[in-house]
């Protein structure tokens, strides 16, 4: 069974709906229909270009979490990118990055814009440091090291970049 949640408007009513755009639990009184789902009274009276990149402190705060996240669980994964070799590396770090792009572009309420765009970029590219420092500081980095990183990095901002 789903949790209560009540409306963030009228906080006696109880609802099961969401805010397609932010989340924040609306009642029949406050939803407002759209072409692309039910949305709160606020979202509802802007226009989606009007809206993107602009969030709530808790998206904010969302989106920061799922980049310390996709740094802390792309540490293993670049490690096998790195150790791997041929092709099969670069399709697995195009998908790691576009995937880690999409979990902060989700998590921040799919509406982060830049903020999103800069903060998968930057988790992709702390777990890659880790393993690609050593050889920056001995001067010894090669391309071949360095592309991987890059590329799931790029992949990250396109994930990250949905929507804008």
């Amino acid at each position: 069974m789903t949790e209560t949640m009540h409306c963030y408007r009228h906080p006696r009513r109880e609802t099961r709906v969401s805010c397609a755009t932010c989340g924040r639990p609306i009642c029949t009184e406050c939803m407002r229909p759209t072409d692309v789902g039910i949305k709160c009274p606020d979202d509802a009276k802007l226009p989606r270009s009007a809206r993107t990149g602009v969030m709530k402190p808790n998206q904010v705060l969302k989106t920061f979490l799922a980049g310390i996240g996709v740094a802390l669980v792309g540490i293993p994964v670049a490690y096998v990118l790195l150790n791997l070799a041929g092709i099969l590396t670069f399709v697995l770090a195009i998908a790691a990055g576009y995937g880690a792009g999409t979990l902060v572009y989700r998590a921040g309420g799919r509406n982060g814009g830049l903020l999103a765009v800069v903060v998968s970029v930057m988790g992709v590219l702390i777990a890659f440091s880790l393993f690609l420092a050593p050889s920056f500081l001995v001067g010894a980095l090669s391309l071949g090291q360095v592309l991987p990183a890059l590329i799931a990095a790029v992949a990250a901002g396109f994930g990250g970049r949905q929507g804008y």
